[in-house]
């Protein structure tokens, strides 16, 4: 697959979006305005579809300024883009646990890969913003990759949680997390219930992951 027709594919996870454009452009690419790098795309005969597009600015804001680590707003905006979702620009749209996650994971790699690991430490907005939503959608325990957020999370239940939140952890420690999590069944009891809600998030991280090592995979390997 070209580096073009990966970049048209809105199915593209937001790393392989900024890879592919940075290895067209090159370096220093993401220091441009928006319009001199959709003009500059265009000139090679690209023409990004608006979820890249938003992708692609998501993945810039994150490196260039680390919004993403302390404001709320553009954490949820972010978390939104890097599920290949169109952003709403006229208002909140809440960013579900599985969406969160997945962002979480990719922006760590993404930091990774340009050396700026030391600064993915989330500030207090986040923090809330995620605590809020994993309480919205009734986890008694984040998944692996929220675990920053559980001490947010717990400030809206009572002590009295601490039981069903030790059995849920003992659960999960013992649950498969790689493709055989599709086939696992839990029961129809408090702890089940929330061993699935972990089992749903972890299915999308399993997928979102194959995508991403398929996609950069591309990168790499593809020509001009």
């Amino acid at each position: 697959m070209s580096l073009k027709s990966l970049l048209t594919n809105e199915d593209t996870c937001a790393s392989a979006v900024l890879y592919a454009v940075e290895k067209i452009l090159g370096e220093g690419t993401l220091l441009w305005e928006p319009q001199s790098i959709w003009m500059e795309l265009k000139h090679q005969g690209i023409d990004l579809p608006v979820s890249n597009r938003e992708q692609l600015m998501a993945a810039r804001n994150l490196l260039t300024t680390g919004r993403f680590w302390y404001d709320a707003t553009v954490f949820e905006k972010t978390c939104t883009a890097f599920n290949n979702e169109e952003i709403n620009t006229d208002g909140l749209e809440e960013a579900s646990v599985a969406y969160i996650a997945w962002t979480v994971w990719e922006t760590h790699e993404i930091a990774k890969h340009y050396g700026v690991l030391e600064s993915a430490v989330f500030d207090r907005e986040p923090v809330s913003y995620t605590g809020v939503q994993l309480y919205r959608e009734n986890f008694v325990t984040a998944p692996d990759e929220l675990k920053w957020a559980q001490a947010s999370l717990n400030r809206h239940y009572p002590k009295e949680i601490n039981t069903l939140q030790r059995t849920v952890v003992e659960g999960w420690a013992a649950a498969p997390r790689d493709s055989r999590l599709r086939d696992a069944a839990f029961p129809e009891t408090p702890e089940g219930v929330q061993l699935a809600r972990l089992a749903i998030v972890q299915h999308h991280m399993n997928t979102r992951r194959e995508g991403y090592i398929r996609d950069c995979a591309k990168v790499t390997s593809s020509d001009l």
